[in-house]
């Protein structure tokens, strides 16, 4: 018996790597012609550093150019290690048709793991990079960024549900290129349902998912919660939104080395995508076992009543609260009433509504306070309520039934206006506002004597011109200031160094914070918008070609030229790569962009 907590601390890494390893293939094209290649990949995740040989598919079908190639990394979130291995083969088809990739397998404590199968169609001619036929097996990079390098979901967590139901919709942006930014141009009214936003971090995660064997990121745009407020066939309308996506903008022979070597100052280009409308059937509540009192609420409550004391003195105030708290639409939930004995008195109660929108689901509580007042000594009792609501998740309604409150009150019978409210905190004033309402009326005012004579005094007149002066001073400040917002180009060239002073120190401060997104991103704004504004660039036109051929053309060092745009590129790659690096880096990392800037300051 002694050895078993040794046993258990040997057996239970095991079992805990077989629950966690996940194992998924994917491609870099699923539609090739016979002469192209592309890339096969498997990445298998856990949470120990030591993950499991896989056992690759047959590759009969296809030439392998290269293969096995490996690459590892291990990351450590909130104290809990994760790491990930990726093995990738390049290959090219054999014939014409449709190849499949059978899926590859691991085994784990004797439990086998399988990835996903692709399917692979390939064609007699060459394939772009939009998945249209090409006479030429030439990758033409043009404004277009592609259906299927960037698209917008709908994504719900049931199409079919009762009336009140919450559902969660989730509008998610699946992409292949590197995403600058987005605006919501439309955003969806959804009749027919009561909606509620989840709250959002600043930036949206992102994760990876694979789609008819391609991985994309996804982010997460937009969370809501949805309640059908009717019965029937109800839609989910589409959202549109535009975004900003970094395309090249040169034609090349397709390499399948692109994703690492594409250039990070291609065109910028815009492009509006839109979801697609989703139908809900939304089902009417079951008659059956449906309880006389039910009134519509639907979720998954619980429900309380309570006083905070039950043996009190005549005119003693004593709190009544009574609380629904659970998942479901908090704000739509009636409160069942209490029948409280006439030498009770009871004053209006309150109402408290909280709403928690960070959960996976919409949770809350709705809180009714009664401040009561006994009158007349003796027992008295409070009659139980019923609280009833339909539970989708177990398609049954459900009643809770609170307990009878038994309140015993001492003393002698006073008048209602008499003598002093005490205990829970509560004062008569709090209660009833008496003598408020009218204000004392003052019965004599100050007034200036009739000699007074301001202006025969010297300071009168300094103060006077004082005044002239500065409103002098104003109209010619404010002239000047309307002059140079009207020269947009002066305004941004002035106000540049500024701007990228807030970003480096944006910078700065997440240096010691493991935000390396963040960090990146404000090290790139720096240096990206002090150039375009000082030198009165547009976004379009910001590349690497036009950048060191404008900063030449200004006499800058070639030396800081080529710094300039290796940060700038390091900058953007490491916004989005799955490569975490130490404090001491960034450091680094942040004295190299402050050094260039300041260089770059003394030039233009």
């Amino acid at each position: 018996m002694r050895y078993y907590p040794i046993i258990l601390s040997i057996l239970f890494p095991i079992w805990l790597l077989a629950d966690n390893v996940a194992l998924k293939a994917y491609v870099s094209a699923n539609e090739v012609g016979t002469g192209q290649q592309f890339q096969y990949s498997v990445e298998i995740s856990g949470s120990s550093s030591k993950l499991p040989p896989i056992s690759f598919p047959d590759f009969s079908e296809f030439f392998i150019h290269s293969g096995p190639n490996t690459s590892t990394s291990i990351q450590m979130v909130n104290g809990v290690m994760s790491s990930t291995k990726t093995y990738s083969f390049i290959l090219q088809p054999k014939r014409e048709g449709e190849l499949k990739i059978s899926p590859a397998t691991v085994k784990v404590n004797g439990k086998q793991v399988s990835s996903n199968s692709i399917t692979i169609k390939v064609s007699k001619s060459p394939i772009n990079a939009q998945g249209k036929k090409q006479s030429a097996p030439v990758d033409v990079r043009d404004n277009e960024i592609g259906d299927k390098n960037v698209f917008f979901r709908t994504w719900v967590s049931a199409r079919n549900c009762y009336i009140g139901e919450q559902i969660i919709v989730e509008y998610r942006l699946y992409f292949r290129v590197n995403i600058r930014g987005y605006e919501l141009v439309k955003i969806p009214s959804n009749p027919g349902f009561w909606s509620e936003e989840f709250q959002m971090p600043s930036q949206p995660p992102i994760h990876t998912e694979v789609i008819n064997g391609i991985n994309y990121n996804v982010a997460t745009l937009r969370k809501i919660a949805v309640f059908p407020t009717r019965a029937g066939e109800l839609k989910l309308e589409p959202m549109e939104i535009k975004l900003e996506a970094v395309v090249q903008d040169r034609s090349r022979r397709r390499s399948i080395f692109d994703s690492f070597f594409d250039d990070p100052f291609g065109k910028v280009v815009s492009q509006t995508v839109t979801s697609k409308a989703v139908k809900i059937n939304v089902s009417e509540f079951p008659t059956k076992d449906k309880p006389d009192h039910f009134d519509g609420t639907v979720g998954d409550y619980k429900f309380i009543v309570g006083v905070d004391k039950t043996n009190i003195s005549v005119n003693e105030a004593i709190s009544l609260k009574m609380t629904v708290q659970g998942v479901g639409n908090i704000k739509l939930v009636n409160l069942p009433v209490l029948t409280i004995p006439p030498d009770i008195e009871q004053y209006e109660p309150k109402i408290r509504t909280d709403i928690n929108n960070k959960g996976k689901y919409i949770n809350g509580s709705k809180q009714s306070e009664s401040i009561l007042i006994p009158r007349v000594p003796g027992e008295y009792q409070i009659k139980p309520v019923t609280f009833s609501f339909f539970n989708p998740s177990k398609r049954k309604y459900e009643t809770i039934t609170s307990q009878p409150l038994t309140i015993h009150v001492t003393g002698e019978q006073t008048l209602a206006s008499g003598g002093t409210i005490t205990g829970s905190g509560y004062s008569r004033q709090e209660i009833s506002l008496l003598g408020k309402d009218i204000r004392f009326i003052k019965e004599s005012a100050d007034f200036f004597p009739l000699s007074y004579r301001p202006y025969l005094s010297p300071s009168f007149w300094v103060i006077l011109f004082g005044m002239f002066i500065s409103f002098l001073a104003f109209v010619f400040y404010n002239e000047h200031q309307v002059k140079i917002q009207s020269n947009i180009k002066l305004a941004r060239s002035r106000k540049a160094g500024k701007i990228a002073s807030r970003h480096l120190a944006l910078a700065k401060k997440k240096v010691d914070q493991d935000d390396q997104y963040e960090f990146y991103k404000a090290i790139s704004s720096a240096l990206r918008g002090f150039v375009q504004d000082r030198l009165g660039l547009e976004l379009t036109d910001f590349n690497s070609h036009s950048i060191q051929k404008v900063l030449s053309e200004k006499g800058i060092d070639e030396e800081v030229i080529t710094t300039y745009t290796d940060i700038v590129t390091e900058s953007d790659f490491r916004q989005f790569a799955n490569i975490q690096d130490s404090k001491e880096a960034r450091r680094d990392f942040f004295e190299k962009a402050r050094m260039v800037l300041t260089k770059l300051e003394k030039w233009i």
